[in-house]
């Protein structure tokens, strides 16, 4: 009987520990999964795309692409809310951006744990070589979240003011200013 609840206590433990290094895997797999949910359907099975992406990426790479991930996407939700012009042109932006950044990460996932850099820099030929990679790599996996962070707040913030939203300048024209 002690075994069992030792085995099961350890279980939870594993369960939990787990989760906590996790943890923004799993903001991103509710943030990805509203974001599905509340996407139109022309739009939805490329939503769904860069969201296992991401969610790839989150969970298999290292550090900082997980909480960038996250980042990321919450950002997404702040731009959807903050954009009144075009939602539908900054809801393919942010799932573009999801998706491009999901592949890089795994693509650094893949090439840390395949174990190519340390391949690289055991040979005398390859060593600059590989030092200009991870460079490069290490560039990009912190300067393209913030490179889309930026694009976003420029496609929301720097576009002329409309006369209202686009529905209700629409509407008016549509009617000749009587409703």
């Amino acid at each position: 009987m002690t075994n069992l609840l030792v085995w099961t206590a350890n279980g939870f433990l594993i369960i939990l520990f787990f989760l906590v290094d996790h943890l923004a895997s799993l903001g991103l797999l509710v943030s990805c999964g509203f974001f599905v949910a509340t996407t139109p359907l022309e739009q939805r099975s490329w939503a769904i795309g860069a969201g296992v992406l991401a969610l790839a990426a989150s969970m298999f790479a290292p550090a900082p692409v997980p909480f960038l991930m996250l980042l990321l996407s919450l950002a997404g939700w702040a731009v959807l809310y903050l954009e009144h012009y075009s939602r539908t042109a900054r809801r393919w932006d942010i799932i573009r951006g999801l998706g491009l950044y999901g592949l890089a990460g795994i693509g650094f996932a893949i090439y840390r744990l395949t174990g190519l850099a340390e391949q690289m820099s055991a040979d005398p030929m390859m060593t600059q070589g590989a030092g200009y990679l991870r460079a490069i790599i290490g560039i990009v996996m912190y300067v393209f979240p913030l490179g889309l962070l930026v694009f976003w707040a420029q496609a929301v913030f720097a576009h002329p003011p409309g006369l209202g939203k686009p529905e209700d300048v629409i509407a008016k024209v549509r009617t000749r200013g009587r409703q």
